[in-house]
């Protein structure tokens, strides 16, 4: 063989080696990219979804924010609405019980009252101002003395009998009747002011 076939077969060996080698490198460097654009990929979805979840958690946030205030509105206007009707009846019920004492079924009704609550000897009678002038009728509907006093606190009506010693009430008024109602009606339907 002469140098120059050797030499051919020398470079053709060199060569091979080095493509193979080159070869090696670009399948290696394939691989690394692929593995680089895998990598990025995953970290682009996971970035993507965590982009999203926070979009997602915002948006459900101020959902339910809204919806909450919805909520609260929706509430403070029922209550007030029923908060006026609730006043618009207990005030219809107050002037019904003025008119009732501004009637002629008003004086048997107070005599009717004394009788069946029989005052003690010396007690007193609170009334209203404006009932005053029935006092003497009142003295008729009862046997044992007593005195009659005005108490500003009445305003609606009716009486209380103080005991002669002052240490007892009894409360007959309708001011204690009509306030007793509204507490009532308050308690048993679960409205603040019920233990006023």
């Amino acid at each position: 063989m002469d140098a120059n076939q050797k030499l051919t077969q020398f470079m053709e060996s060199v060569s091979r080696s080095t493509d193979a080698a080159i070869a090696q490198e670009e399948r290696e460097a394939q691989q690394e990219a692929e593995q680089i654009l895998l990598e990025a990929e995953t970290r682009c979805k996971a970035d993507a979804e965590h982009t999203v979840a926070g979009a997602r958690a915002r948006i459900t946030a101020k959902y339910q924010k809204r919806m909450s205030q919805v909520g609260y509105r929706s509430k403070t206007t029922l209550l007030s609405r029923r908060q006026s009707l609730l006043m618009g009846l207990f005030a219809a019920l107050r002037e019904k019980l003025t008119a009732f004492t501004a009637s002629a079924d008003y004086l048997p009704w107070l005599k009717k009252l004394l009788e069946q609550n029989a005052p003690e000897e010396n007690a007193v009678i609170l009334l209203r101002e404006a009932d005053l002038p029935l006092q003497e009728e009142l003295r008729q509907a009862i046997s044992v003395p007593v005195s009659f006093r005005a108490d500003k606190s009445i305003l609606l009506g009716g009486l209380s009998v103080l005991s002669a010693d002052g240490r007892r009430c009894r409360n007959h008024t309708l001011d204690e009747a009509f306030s007793e109602q509204l507490r009532n009606f308050y308690r048993n339907h679960k409205i603040d002011r019920g233990d006023e």
